[in-house]
């Protein structure tokens, strides 16, 4: 990588979307002031047996910033969001969140794991509770909030993803787009400083992905960091600060949306969007 090029993406990184500097401290939508906490990876390795599955990652997610990761599948980008919620273990390397180094061994990773919300590729809501069971379970137990702050909380969550009429329907009754907005909600409910989304969309029907990315362009405009592995590159685009481009474990390319999507530099980053953008060739 060029000089110029590192410095381009240097000042990227610290400047704030016109859209919303406006927002950042207002907190996420449902409205609680929640801060925004950044990210700082170091010389991140992770193998599984003799896979090397993350070779010496270095990345950096500011306050309020929203970094798309895309690349192929088995490219890393899930065992690296993986890594900085510590639900895998690092072999070596360091992340910080917010105030937490959740690679250090001390760390006290249910206080880090309460400013981090997760969306999963599949929903993991609890089949015999209601929409707002599900949302009101975790707080209530780990935040210990009373039955009806946490509800005041969940409905504001719920609204905020266009779902609280829904609040009383069991998973089973909602699509999946609606159900994966139902976990964007739970997540937000415990306040979280910095979301992470794994390929939230994957598995919806294509119809159903336009609410659940309007859902994620909210919470990215009230200035929450977030952190997304995706396959949309129209989302990347539009909602991103930054993308960066994993291929085999390494970070290949990372710039401004509009760049790394519009322009790629790097012929593996070129071919992988040709692919990805034109599946038939054109």
């Amino acid at each position: 990588m060029s000089q110029s090029q590192s410095q381009s993406q240097s000042d990227a990184a610290r400047t704030p979307r016109p859209e919303t500097t406006a927002a950042k401290g207002t907190g996420v939508p449902g409205g609680h002031g929640t801060s925004a906490a950044g990210v700082t990876i170091t010389g991140l390795h992770k193998s599984f047996g003799d896979n090397e599955v993350l070779k010496g990652i270095d990345m950096s997610v500011a306050p309020g910033e929203v970094v798309c990761l895309i690349g192929a599948s088995g490219s890393g980008k899930s065992t690296l969001l993986r890594c900085v919620n510590r639900l895998e273990t690092p072999n070596a390397g360091t992340i910080t969140v917010g105030e937490h180094e959740a690679t250090h061994p001390d760390v006290n990773l249910d206080a880090m794991r309460r400013q981090i919300g997760m969306v999963f590729q599949q929903f993991n809501l609890f089949p015999h509770l209601s929409v707002l069971e599900n949302c009101t379970i975790t707080p209530r137990r780990v935040l210990g909030q009373s039955k009806a702050e946490a509800e005041t909380e969940a409905l504001a969550q719920l609204d905020a993803v266009g779902l609280e009429h829904l609040s009383e329907r069991r998973p089973d009754q909602l699509s999946g787009g609606q159900q994966q907005r139902v976990a964007i909600a739970r997540a937000l409910t415990m306040k979280p400083q910095l979301m992470l989304f794994d390929e939230p969309t994957s598995a919806l029907d294509p119809e159903t992905v336009g609410d659940v990315l309007a859902s994620m362009r909210k919470l990215a405009q009230a200035g929450m960091t977030m952190l997304v592995v995706t396959h949309e590159m129209g989302f990347a685009r539009e909602v991103a600060d930054r993308v960066v481009f994993m291929d085999q474990g390494l970070v290949v390319e990372e710039g401004p949306a509009a760049a790394v999507i519009g322009d790629p530099q790097q012929p593996r980053t070129q071919d992988f969007l040709r692919r990805v953008l034109h599946p038939l060739g054109e």
